[in-house]
């Protein structure tokens, strides 16, 4: 019994030491305060369910990354959606473009969101960090724990990996292009 007092009192300790903090991080990414303060809190409660203190040896740096992957993931897809549509958007003909142009730019929003989700995990991380958290390099590789040569290194392959996708996209898209109108 006096176990699971100590260990409830260490958790509780926890929280109150990292609960702020980590809301604050959290809410950088999400831009929304409730959902930071659920996402934490899911942590926290997932943290103590699953008995992690006695399993990790730095609990705060457990807790940072597990939030920060559920603030990304919460993030991730929706969040990146909805700005490659404004980028479009902003591109876009005026509303006299025709469905057929119409259809053309969604197809290559969704390429373009297919790209960057087939980019290995942690350079897809670290570009989603550096382009729609617009985190420096020195912020990335503070938070995932890496070099700011190592953050340049995953930017400067992902990049060279969605050049090489679009371009082939493109490429493809000219070919039928001319296939069709010629």
């Amino acid at each position: 019994m006096l176990d699971k007092q100590e260990n409830f009192h260490s958790f509780e300790e926890l929280f109150r030491r990292n609960y702020p903090r980590l809301c604050q991080r959290v809410f950088r990414i999400t831009k929304d305060l409730e959902a930071a303060e659920d996402i934490v809190q899911e942590v926290f409660i997932s943290f103590w369910q699953q008995d992690q203190g006695q399993k990790v040896g730095a609990p705060e740096a457990y807790l940072y990354r597990a939030c920060l992957n559920r603030a990304l993931n919460y993030t991730g897809k929706d969040k990146r959606q909805a700005q490659i549509r404004e980028l479009y958007q902003e591109q876009k003909p005026t509303e006299s473009s025709s469905p057929e142009q119409q259809l053309e730019q969604q197809e290559l929003e969704q390429q373009v969101q297919q790209s960057i989700e087939l980019l290995p995990p942690m350079c897809r991380k670290v570009f989603l960090l550096s382009r729609y958290e617009e985190m420096s390099h020195k912020e990335i590789a503070d938070f995932l724990n890496i070099s700011p040569n190592t953050v340049d290194n995953h930017i400067k392959k992902a990049l060279l990996i969605l050049r090489k996708m679009l371009l082939t996209l493109f490429l493809v898209l000219f070919e039928i292009y001319f296939t069709f109108f010629l």
